[in-house]
């Protein structure tokens, strides 16, 4: 579902005025998509919202209670059950439900405390070439001297630039961002890199000769700046990509069986050593490191990309694959009382600055399975 639609449905079932345009084009959206798995769930929401509507108006939480209670007395009908059909059907709870983040909806109408409804994410090392090692938060708005090399560390992103010309000599920084963290930054080329918790990469203070290349461990979204006569290159673990212009996402954490990487524009080839596989955008390739095989595939890329905008997209992900995922951005060591709700799926979309405290409680709505958060510590276990 585009984030057109679920902000119309959201804005429509709040209460909130919508177009009679933005309503026909879900109208058409609904019938276009009859008879899809779910789909029904939400068609009979909306279709049948006008009471929602009327009582919604300044009760949000309104719209919550009732859009749940229609999902689990749906489920029951048609004997549909997250745990005994090991799929987590949550196209409204988390897919629907949690749109409403989007259309206005603040941590307090989730009854989550005040203190709990951001994160400090701006840890970040920088390692230079010397050996020197800056903790960035406390030099935001400072520019840090490298020789020639400027590096302007403000909005937590580095931006590297030199004086005049290019330095002879080639040196290489690293910026390390620990779990629970993220930065940016803007290499003396143009390109920029986000990167996510968990990561470092490695790269020159100045790019010279007939080509550009990083290292990079974790997880980064690059935008490469575009130059046809110098292709960029970036070694991650087992991998090469080679890189002329694009946009495009990289999963490296060297404790993951595997290596991800996520084209949205552009286009790269990525080898082995072995073999080599050219990516075309909405493809993703997956290489598994104990194979040693290549595996492609198209997918949505907001599934993979969406964490550098502020949110978290899964479509049909396993519990212990968004935990996984949260584990990292949250710092949590990850415990699981029951083995089997590792396996059930969920659908929909986190914003990725609240408390994971509050993201916790909207799943637990589920009845499925409770967190039990303890420090670092969060152990999962099925209701």
């Amino acid at each position: 579902m585009s984030d057109k639609i679920h902000e119309i449905i959201a804005a429509y079932l709040a209460g909130e005025s919508v177009s009679e345009e933005e309503q026909q084009v879900v109208e058409r959206w609904l019938q276009e998509h009859a008879g899809e798995k779910d789909m029904e769930l939400l068609q009979g929401m909306f279709w049948s919202s006008r009471l929602m509507r009327e009582k919604a108006v300044g009760r949000k939480e309104f719209v919550f209670e009732r859009m749940e209670k229609e999902v689990w007395r749906r489920q029951r009908n048609r004997r549909i059950g997250w745990y005994y059909s090991g799929v987590a059907v949550v196209a409204v709870l988390l897919g629907v439900a949690l749109m409403f983040w989007r259309s206005g909806m603040e941590a307090e109408d989730l009854d989550v405390p005040g203190e709990l409804q951001k994160m400090d994410v701006s840890k970040a090392y920088l390692k230079l070439n010397t050996g020197e090692v800056i903790e960035l938060d406390k030099y935001q708005g400072v520019m840090i001297r490298e020789d020639s090399i400027r590096i302007a560390n403000a909005d937590y992103t580095l931006r590297y630039s030199y004086d005049s010309v290019v330095p002879l000599e080639v040196k290489y920084d690293t910026l390390m961002i620990p779990r629970g963290s993220e930065y940016s930054i803007v290499l003396t080329d143009g390109t920029k890199v986000f990167l996510n918790a968990g990561s470092e990469i490695y790269y020159p203070v100045a790019f010279s000769g007939d080509q550009r290349e990083v290292g990079l461990k974790g997880e980064a979204y690059f935008e490469v700046a575009k130059d046809e006569c110098r292709p960029f290159f970036v070694q991650a673990g087992d991998v090469r990509i080679r890189v002329l212009g694009t946009s495009f996402n990289v999963t490296s954490y060297p404790e993951r069986e595997r290596i991800e990487t996520t084209l949205e524009q552009g286009r790269i080839q990525i080898t082995n050593g072995k073999e080599q596989v050219n990516v075309v955008p909405g493809e993703q390739v997956v290489y598994n490191k104990k194979n040693d095989r290549f595996e492609v595939k198209f997918v949505d890329t907001k599934l993979y990309t969406s964490w550098k905008d502020g949110y978290y997209k899964f479509d049909q992900m396993t519990l212990e694959e968004i935990m996984e995922t949260l584990a990292l951005w949250y710092d949590l060591n990850v415990f699981y009382a029951n083995a089997e709700v590792k396996s059930l799926e969920f659908t929909g979309r986190l914003r990725r600055y609240d408390r994971v405290e509050g993201l916790f409680k909207k799943i637990e709505q589920t009845d499925l399975v409770e967190f039990e958060l303890n420090g670092k510590n969060v152990v999962i276990r099925k209701k």
